[in-house]
């Protein structure tokens, strides 16, 4: 019974692999392993495999790749390591076919079967099969014979890797291109296992070879095979065996060879001996005919200046003297090349990392040679991209390094971006970065008066992913500058959007409020176990005010349960938007602002106390932001509805994280210590405090219907002016008619005088 139910699967799977369906074949293959797990290891061999061998040629590349893919697996079930040689096989058809991506998976089981075999297994198995491939008259089977070598030498015989040192040799100088190129890049692997005597000896001659092709596609890939060479060699050694060849990729006649130099110059350790010889390389590359050579010298500028520091440290004590000295005479000439460089590219890989040589110069040198580079480029380049790249990049700069006195005007710079990145959004999404990094060494009044415009004007692009965007940082600011600021200044600017009359844009509301209460930059501290909230408070009770703000925060949040009790919203969310959409939208400017976010949102420092950002956040959401909430949450618009309950259900698990908090036993003791008058004191001032923000926004309401009278008024008047204008225009014009008029009355008076006087002078005349 068990024997015809293995031979009926074996019957479907050989009627499923001859299928015309890719779809049906790959199926089955895919449950190969399943196949031969069921059936005997015997049967696996004998009658599995062969129907295999015998079906590959007609199978289509999906389906060879997945063959690739499954065979590997497939070594336990074929009687182990011993048994091989029938999986190599098909590889080895496999390694031969013209589909790319079909050989690079053969090969790839190959390299792990391999990794399995001992030493004789391995010559027995994997060297005959080389053999066979090199001596194929078709070029693919030699281009995977070449990365088999590097796959089987470490694991047989001295005599079989000399043999097989030749066989590659012969490889590398094949007369197909293809092989020559698919063998130089395996000999990169396979330098590393060549001990350095058989390096000298055979393969320096290679790289050498490699660099004199005729191919410039071959001649590329010896730059790789040099470098891998290098990292062998002591530094005489790369002196007298390399530098030569490396200077003539560096003037070699195609561009392709140079980038590929300027690309990996970097890598290429530097000594006493190199440093002149690789420096001269290097600033070729900077002043190459190609543009394309210069992107990539551009691009490689912080990497090449870190190695050529690097090279200065294992010598001298004084090194970063000696260093910036040469700097300035050597690198930092091609810097203001690269700087002026008439190709946009060039100056846009420049910019992605000349601000990160702050780390590898010391101030004084950063400031005179680089720093001038930087403000010049923010106040006259005109390319979007070049400029968006140096406000990314400003938190390189020195942390006492305030940019905002040395650029006459960075609110010119950030208005000429927006102005002039419409049919670049990203860059307008990324000046949040440059908010950031500007407002590190300022003040809030600078804020207020320079960049809090710009802020808001990103808040109501038209781009959503901006404004999904822009309330990351609303938490930093605050952090930052202070709650009391924040609630004047900075959160005004966001209750509006509530009612808004486009639905997307009621979102932005939303968005920062779950910002504050939940931040996605928070830089959390390590797991402290009395909570995130009031962890910072149990270390600072008995200091002056810490025990009343703590005392207000119990009382907000008690206050803030008693707005929410009302409330019916469903806990569980809605499937729909259970997903988090922001690094969607955010992309890479999220993980920018993660990397430089040192701050931890909800700590207290006895400097906050009076300020505390928890208290803050506590009493908008009991003043204003959970009504805000509620009324979104009955729109007519469903997705703002829903969107309105997800951030009310934020709302209530953080306050009861809070109340957890609260809940602790040092927490309770420390409210006991609180006497009767005190704790009236301290409510009566919140309420206090409500009632008066409450007549604050009233004011601030009047003073807004104020202030739109006025202007209407306003309006009205220039309109009358200007109407008053056209009138008086009018009459200027009339009056112009009228003397016109009087005029030829005038002269048509005079001409009929002259006239009567003529007349009567000729009857004179006759009498």
């Amino acid at each position: 019974m068990c024997e015809s139910s293995d031979t009926f699967e074996l019957g479907v799977f050989k009627d499923a692999i001859l299928d015309e369906d890719v779809s049906v074949q790959v199926d089955a293959i895919k449950r190969l392993p399943i196949l031969a797990s069921a059936i005997d290891v015997e049967k696996t061999r004998d009658e599995l495999i062969p129907c295999l061998a015998n079906s590959v040629d007609a199978m289509p590349e999906e389906s060879c790749f997945n063959l690739a893919e499954q065979l590997e697996r497939l070594v336990p079930l074929v009687g182990g390591s011993d048994h091989v040689g029938v999986l190599l096989d098909i590889l080895v058809k496999l390694a031969c076919e013209d589909e790319v991506l079909v050989r690079e998976r053969a090969i790839e089981s190959m390299r792990n079967i391999c990794d399995s075999l001992e030493q004789e297994q391995c010559e027995k198995s994997f060297y005959p099969l080389i053999e066979n491939m090199i001596s194929s008259d078709w070029f693919t089977t030699k281009c995977s014979a070449g990365c088999l070598i590097s796959i089987c030498y470490a694991k047989i015989s001295p005599d079989k890797q000399t043999e097989l040192r030749n066989h590659f040799r012969n490889l590398i100088q094949d007369d197909s291109p293809m092989v020559r190129r698919s063998t130089g890049n395996s000999l990169v692997d396979f330098i590393d296992i060549i001990d350095e005597d058989h390096l000298k000896s055979e393969f320096v001659p290679i790289f050498d070879n490699l660099a004199h092709d005729d191919q410039d596609s071959v001649r590329t890939l010896a730059v790789d095979v040099g470098i891998a060479i290098a990292r062998k060699f002591k530094d005489f050694e790369i002196y007298e065996f390399l530098m030569k060849t490396f200077k003539q990729l560096g003037e070699d006649e195609s561009w392709r060879v140079r980038q590929r130099v300027a690309w990996r110059i970097p890598e290429i350790p530097i000594s006493d001996k190199t440093r002149d010889e690789i420096v001269n390389i290097f600033r070729r590359c900077v002043r190459d005919d190609e543009a394309e050579v210069r992107v990539f010298a551009g691009k490689n500028l912080y990497n090449f200046t870190h190695n050529f520091l690097e090279s200065y440290k294992q010598q001298q004590d004084n090194y970063e003297d000696i260093f910036e000295k040469n700097f300035e005479e050597v690198i930092a000439p091609e810097i203001y090349l690269l700087m002026r460089d008439p190709n946009d590219d060039v100056r846009v890989a420049l910019s992605t990392n000349i601000l990160s040589l702050s780390a590898v110069l010391r101030k004084e040198c950063f400031n005179a040679n680089i720093f001038p580079l930087v403000i010049d480029a923010l106040e006259n380049e005109e390319y979007m991209p070049f400029k968006e790249n140096m406000l990314k990049n400003l938190n390189w700069l020195p942390m006492d390094l305030d940019i905002t006195k040395s650029v006459k005007s960075i609110s010119n710079v950030i208005h000429n971006m927006i102005l002039n990145s419409q049919l670049h959004w990203r860059t307008r999404r990324n000046l949040l970065l440059a908010f950031m990094h500007i407002t590190k060494n300022t003040t809030s009044e600078y804020f207020d008066e320079n960049l809090k415009f710009f802020y808001q004007f990103l808040l109501t692009d038209p781009i959503y992913a901006i404004r999904r965007t822009a309330p990351l940082i609303l938490p930093l600011l605050v952090k930052q500058f202070g709650m009391t600021w924040a609630k004047t200044s900075l959160i005004p600017i966001f209750v509006p959007f509530s009612t808004d009359h486009r639905y997307l844009f009621r979102y932005t509301t939303l968005f920062a409020i779950e910002e504050l209460i939940s931040p996605t930059l928070d830089n959390e501290s390590d797991g402290d176990k009395n909570g995130k909230y009031l962890a910072d408070f149990k270390n600072l009770i008995g200091e002056s005010k810490v025990l009343e703000t703590l005392v207000k925060i119990v009382k907000l949040s008690n206050k803030l349960d008693e707005e929410l009790k009302s409330d019916e919203t469903p806990e569980e969310p809605d499937d729909y938007l259970s997903y988090n959409d922001l690094k969607f939208y955010a992309e890479d400017t999220l993980e920018n602002l993660k990397k430089e976010q040192k701050l931890v949102i909800f700590s207290t420092g006895l400097d906050e106390i009076n300020d505390c950002y928890l208290e803050g956040v506590l009493l908008m959401l009991v003043k204003e932001f959970v009504k805000v909430v509620k009324d979104l949450g009955e729109d007519p618009i469903k997705n703002v509805e829903e969107r309105a309950r997800r951030t009310l259900r934020s709302i209530k698990s953080f306050n009861r994280e809070i109340k957890k908090e609260v809940e602790q036993e040092w927490v309770q003791d420390a409210l006991k210590g609180v006497i009767e008058e005190d704790l009236k004191r301290i409510e009566d001032e919140i309420e206090e405090k409500l009632k008066k923000e409450e007549r604050l926004d009233e004011l601030e309401r009047l003073k807004e219907k104020v202030e739109e009278k006025l202007k209407k008024e306003q309006e009205r008047l220039e309109g009358l002016k200007r109407l008053e204008d056209k009138v008086g225009e009018r009459l200027k014009k009339e009056e112009g008619v009228e003397e016109i008029e009087n005029i030829d009355c005038d002269m048509a008076e005079s001409e009929e005088e002259s006239e009567s006087e003529e007349a009567v002078e000729a009857e004179n005349i006759e009498d």
